[in-house]
């Protein structure tokens, strides 16, 4: 290679090398120190009106009166002979509706007369025998006796009262059912027929089921599962399907929580006046009374210290003030507490945050939370 060749290769590699050793790669730069790490801003929500919101929102039933819903059942074995009603007729009370052949029923109500009879005889029998002692011209042997036959007729009479009791036929029928030989089931309320069973000529056992319902309209309660206590001066209202808000009022709540799902449940009644159909659903709203001192905040914004309850409300010159608060009732997310808050604050929506947060600035020789 000549001298000048030798130069030419010589000179680029020598710049090459230069550039490699004076310019090191980017990657290989010492990184620089993060920025320092700002505190995070705590969220604030506005404290609202106890009143207008509702509390609790829970299931409830309309349960039928005790006196609005019945069934006509055969207590002994019978047969139907005949039918006198269809679903959906209109029917008076102790309206005569199926009439079926209860042999043990017949027989008591041909007891029961007979029993009468005796029961008739041996008390005159009694009367006078018991004249004639006082006389005496009777033996007290003969009275005993009479009076024995006596007793047993009046125990014949009250069982076999108690055989036609169970079939709703009173003493004073016992004669036309023992001449009838049926028994007619008779509607004891006065209302809507709204199912028959009964077939004719079919066997019915002792004791099965219903063989017609009857409905009527009458005062029904409310029924409903509460997840915590109401509190002190709350207000109800029943929520349907069916229209607006019915106003109710609470009469009576288990002393128990049911093992199943940790509720309580409640009954309520409407205003006077005001009808609710059995079997109806919906939700049950309870509301806080109106208190300038209750009011709704998030059940997070609530810190403990010690035995104290307290929240973070944010004040007009941006500082953070501390207000002790009492707990009324809690649900769900939301708590109903009673204290110096008003709906015109904002209270710091997660209080625990904000409590250790000042608690390290205290440690700190700080006196002041950071909003």
């Amino acid at each position: 290679m000549t001298p000048f060749v030798r130069r030419l290769v010589t000179v680029p590699l020598l710049a090459l090398g230069a550039a490699c050793t004076s310019n090191p790669p980017a990657s290989q730069a010492p990184a620089s120190e993060p920025p320092p790490r700002a505190s995070a801003p705590s969220a604030w929500v506005p404290v609202r009106a106890a009143s207008r919101v509702a509390l609790v929102d829970a299931p409830a039933m309309v349960l039928s009166g005790p006196d609005t819903t019945a069934a006509l059942t055969a207590p002994f074995r019978a047969r139907v002979q005949q039918v006198r009603v269809r679903p959906g007729q209109k029917v008076e009370q102790g309206a005569p509706l199926i009439e079926v052949l209860m042999p043990e029923v017949v027989q008591a109500a041909g007891a029961a007369s007979a029993a009468a009879l005796r029961l008739e005889a041996y008390a005159r029998q009694v009367e006078r025998l018991e004249a004639l002692h006082a006389q005496g011209l009777a033996k007290l042997p003969e009275l005993a006796d009479a009076q024995t036959q006596q007793a047993e007729a009046r125990a014949s009479l009250v069982a076999a009262h108690a055989v036609l009791r169970v079939a709703g036929i009173s003493p004073g029928e016992a004669r036309a059912v023992a001449e009838r030989g049926t028994v007619w089931l008779k509607s004891p309320i006065a209302g809507v027929v709204t199912e028959v069973r009964a077939v004719l000529g079919e066997m019915q056992p002792e004791g099965g089921a219903a063989l017609a319902r009857v409905a009527s309209e009458g005062p029904a309660r409310l029924e409903a599962r509460l997840s915590v206590r109401p509190p002190e001066g709350a207000t109800f209202a029943f929520v349907s399907s069916l229209g607006a808000p019915t106003p109710v009022r609470l009469v009576g709540q288990s002393p128990q929580m049911e093992a199943s799902d940790g509720t309580w449940r409640a009954w309520f009644e409407p205003e006077e006046g005001v009808v609710l159909r059995a079997g109806l659903g919906g939700r049950l709203r309870i509301h806080a009374a109106a208190a300038e001192d209750t009011v709704l905040v998030p059940a997070r914004a609530l810190a403990f210290e010690g035995e104290r309850t307290l929240v973070f409300v944010r004040g007009g010159d941006g500082q953070v003030v501390r207000r002790d608060v009492v707990v009324l009732s809690t649900s769900g997310a939301e708590a109903l507490v009673k204290g110096a808050v008003s709906t015109r604050d904002s209270v710091a929506a997660d209080g625990a945050v904000l409590l250790l947060e000042a608690q390290g600035q205290e440690g700190a020789g700080g006196d002041e939370v950071a909003p």
